[in-house]
């Protein structure tokens, strides 16, 4: 350190020189964050690109706490304003560096910092560290050959089982994993800072470790990697006919997406990951679907584990040998199917397509414009009553109830609080509250008119309330179909569902006041909305304002976003508390269970039979992996 900062407070300053400028308390705070905030985005510039897996980036707008991913963004070289984690795992299930975290709630993180340097030096292999505001530490040994996801994650493990402390997760999931890198803002205020200069920090990613030094790593760590091998216990065989068709089916399709997106198995169950991906392309030929369906969601990275499974094969081999395998899926479906006496191990559905805005049958329109003219009463309704929060869940229900009346063409209708909940995403006991609620007062839209006994659920009908009549007769119709919360919104909000609505509804292009205006919403809500629609390419804006872009999208960001598994989970749960149609189910499920669609419209029915979605539409893609029975 430089002597003259050592210089005693008592010692006279000499009369040459001049007294130093003192800066007032707030101006030097003011400076040194200025100096740490430039720094972080010199870090944050140099280093985020050379240690993500892909150049994407997942924000945390709630102070660090979640990292959703409807929050994923592009990587860039700016700053991000928020906390922000780059993803560990490419598209093509590899990882460009081991990113390690320690936690100090885990173990003793000196001590474990410590041992890692000397194992790493041991091995010839350079590394990067930062530590974060709370004293958490974090190791990034980039590479110069991307390491396949599975090697990593195990190798990652091994390195967790040595060293207490080291926490893996972020190499856990494909799909998920994710870790902040230098310059990241912190959630408590300050950045994730390099403990090391700058320059030096570069070099290494810049000249990167190479295949030997990973060689030397993995022979330092056998024996943790001989200990989590045999920790696996013997595999578990496939479905075998004498066993039961209900849990093997559920349990297979919730391993299959899970296996498939984050590319994590039951090793209890699979010995290796050639055994499990050969299981997530069983569950999926069972399913009906075709390799190309299967090529697509390895591409678009919803199922990135699946990509992680053979990342250890180079590109045109990666082709072949998925080519390979889903022939003998094919195949081992077509011999289950023989021993169960099915005809075919594709879908089958006793449902067909409904006619949701056709009116009635003998061909009069009187249904269908008592239900467009509710809808336009519901748009004035819901910006003078529903502004609140519940207020927008109490919106989507109306559409539930909306949307089932046009599949059914009836004002009145007699479906169970689990179909609305399934339609809504919310709980059934939640749904019978806020039916209760919707139903009571003079200017309610609905009016309960039956009370359900046994299978029989209670019965709501649709009614225009007497202020609204001269509205209902003069507004003109908007175009297009009523949705309840169509599942990609589960991620992206009910306010994005409110705002997307306007605008697919809009004749012309909408504009953010006109949005903010049909909507009820706030300016601030409105924009974040927007925003978070726009940054996922669903709308785009244009000289005259807000257009969709791709409506197809929906679908598969739903299915990106793992909101399917959500849905699988609910309709699990409603599977269990309808205990008849269970046993129906039971005797009737294949072996698979069933991969099934998703759309965005849903289809309603009995209490005891939930609504199923519209399966014959030429236009609707294989989006969802809800277990659905069979014939």
């Amino acid at each position: 350190m430089h002597t003259s900062l050592h210089r005693s407070v008592l010692e006279p300053i000499p009369e040459a020189s001049t007294p130093p400028r003192v800066l007032p308390h707030s101006a030097r705070a003011q400076s040194d964050s200025e100096s740490d905030k430039a720094r972080a985005a010199a870090q944050w510039k140099a280093l985020a690109s050379a240690l993500a897996g892909q150049p994407k980036v997942r924000l945390s707008k709630d102070g660090g706490r979640n990292y959703f991913t409807k929050n994923t963004r592009t990587l860039t070289p700016d700053l991000p304003h928020f906390p922000a984690a780059v993803m560990v795992t490419g598209k093509d299930g590899r990882v460009a560096a081991f990113c390690l975290d320690f936690d100090a709630g885990r173990g003793d993180v000196a001590a474990d910092l410590v041992g890692l340097k000397i194992l790493l030096t041991q091995c010839g292999l350079g590394w990067i560290e930062d530590t974060s505001p709370s004293g958490g530490f974090h190791i990034y040994i980039p590479w110069q050959e991307r390491i396949d996801f599975t090697t990593a994650r195990e190798a990652v493990e091994a390195l967790s089982k040595r060293f207490p402390s080291l926490d893996p997760s972020p190499h856990q999931s494909v799909y998920s994993g994710c870790i902040r890198v230098p310059g990241s803002p912190w959630k408590h205020g300050g950045y994730q800072t390099l403990t090391q200069p700058l320059d030096v920090a570069v070099d290494v990613a810049t000249r990167r470790n190479n295949h030997h030094g990973h060689a030397l790593l993995r022979a330092a760590l056998a024996p943790e990697l001989t200990n989590l091998r045999a920790a696996a216990l013997a595999p578990t065989a496939l479905p075998e006919e004498h066993k039961e068709p209900t849990a093997i089916g559920s349990n297979l399709r919730a391993e299959a997406e899970q296996m498939g997106r984050h590319g994590t198995f039951d090793t209890s169950r699979y010995a290796s990951p050639s055994e499990a991906r050969q299981a997530v392309l069983a569950s999926a030929a069972g399913s009906g679907w075709s390799l190309t369906d299967v090529q697509r969601r390895m591409n678009d990275g919803t199922w990135a584990g699946l990509t992680g499974f053979y990342a250890r094969y180079s590109p045109t081999q990666r082709a072949k040998a998925l080519r390979s395998d889903w022939k003998k899926a094919e195949a081992y479906c077509r011999a289950q199917a023989d021993k169960n006496h099915v005809g075919t191990y594709g879908r089958k559905y006793d449902t067909s397509q409904i006619n949701t805005q056709g009116g009635l049958r003998n061909g009069s329109l009187t249904n269908h414009q008592f239900l467009r003219s509710w809808e336009r009463v519901l748009n004035l309704y819901e910006r003078s009553h529903l502004r609140t929060r519940e207020g927008l869940s109490l919106r989507f229900l109306l559409r539930a109830l909306l949307e089932a009346a046009h599949k059914r063409d009836s004002p009145i209708l007699e479906f169970g609080v689990r179909a609305y909940a399934l339609a809504t995403g919310t709980h059934e006991s939640t749904v019978a509250r806020q039916l209760s609620m919707l139903a009571s007062g003079p200017s309610a839209l609905i009016r309960q008119v039956g009370e359900g006994k046994g299978r029989q659920a209670d019965a709501y009908e649709l009614v225009i309330p007497e202020e609204y009549t001269v509205v209902a007769e003069t507004l003109s119709w908007k175009k297009g179909k009523t949705h309840a919360l169509r599942p990609v919104f589960r991620e992206l909000g009910q306010v994005s569902a409110l705002v997307y609505e306007s605008i697919e509804k809009s004749v012309d292009a909408e504009t953010t006041a006109s949005i903010t205006r049909e909507t009820g919403l706030s300016p601030t809500s409105t924009k974040q909305a927007l925003e978070l629609l726009h940054a996922w390419n669903l709308i785009t804006r244009t000289t005259d304002g807000w257009v969709l872009t791709n409506p197809g999208k929906l679908r598969t960001l739903a299915e990106y976003f793992g909101v399917i598994e959500a849905i699988a989970v609910q309709y699990a749960a409603h599977r269990k508390q309808r205990a008849a149609w269970h046993a129906w189910l039971d005797s009737r499920v294949n072996v698979f269970g069933t991969l099934a669609l998703i759309t965005d419209d849903y289809e309603y029915r009995d209490e005891d039979i939930p609504f199923w979605p519209d399966y014959e539409h030429d236009d609707v893609s294989l989006t969802s992996l809800m277990l659905v029975r069979s014939a």
